[in-house]
């Protein structure tokens, strides 16, 4: 459906844009990104297709991928991020397109939905085997379906936003395990945006903080997990707080009898 959409889109298109991405079609990491121009809010499709930088930003990407200095799925995580920067000249009108949502009827919701558990599942088998750059990636790209998705219905709503909850919980525990805590916080934050009842992410939030010495607001979060009746949460959160707090204490002992040897 996406493919006949960006076929149809490209062929309406006028013929200095198609001129301008034909050499970037062949590589599936660069087609992708150009099929993203779709999302513009105003369909202009042609403004990106014919903006120099832009055309100046693949041709770059491509260069570096034929050259072996990075790979397809470093390159589209790269080009992504360099949207995303505020900085860049293009954010505002990639945060426009991304934040657009496709409402979809139920046939299409659940394809959508059968990719994103596809990449959700080879997240959780690259998990399960430590390998937590693999399962971050492909957690992204499953959040990246499903936050893109809207259900016409409100059941077929409720669907998404479940596996919206779920896939940032994901996010949150590879986070956890890469200890990127600040961005473990923050994944665990827009699945409780969600559910904000959800045990798995008041557990992970509160073990980020922890990761932090944020000890107070892990507590305020401890508290909520006893609210929700989570006492395994609470008692898991409590020992790795107690193991942090000792291990801060033996660190702050060592170096005060470092710093008296010394004197």
């Amino acid at each position: 459906m996406q493919a006949l959409k960006f076929r149809s889109t490209v062929l309406d298109a006028d013929l200095d844009a198609q001129k301008n991405i034909a050499p970037f079609l062949k590589n599936k990491v660069l087609k992708r990104i150009i099929m993203t121009f779709m999302n513009d809010p105003n369909g202009d499709f042609e403004k990106w297709a014919k903006n120099p930088r832009v055309i100046e930003m693949l041709a770059t990407a491509q260069r570096m991928m034929e050259d072996g200095r990075l790979d397809e799925r470093d390159m589209e995580e790269h080009l992504i991020r360099m949207l995303k920067d505020p900085g860049s000249s293009h954010h505002d009108e990639y945060r426009q397109a991304t934040e657009m949502k496709a409402r979809l009827p139920t046939d299409q919701l659940v394809q959508a939905l059968n990719e994103h558990l596809q990449e959700r599942n080879k997240g959780n088998a690259a998990y399960r085997k430590q390998a937590y750059e693999t399962a971050l990636h492909h957690y992204l790209r499953a959040k990246s379906i499903v936050d893109l998705v809207e259900g016409l219905s409100t059941a077929d709503q409720e669907e998404v936003v479940v596996n919206a909850v779920a896939v940032n919980c994901n996010l949150a525990a590879v986070y956890l395990a890469l200890r990127e805590f600040g961005a473990a916080v923050a994944a665990a934050d827009d699945a409780l945006a969600l559910d904000g009842g959800c045990e798995k992410a008041l557990v992970r939030k509160a073990k980020a903080l922890v990761g932090r010495h944020e000890y107070e607001s892990a507590e305020k979060v401890m508290e909520e997990l006893r609210r929700v009746g989570a006492l395994d949460g609470v008692d898991e959160v409590a020992a790795m707080m107690k193991t942090s707090k000792g291990r801060a204490a033996q660190s702050q002992q060592g170096f005060m009898q470092g710093l008296a040897r010394g004197m």
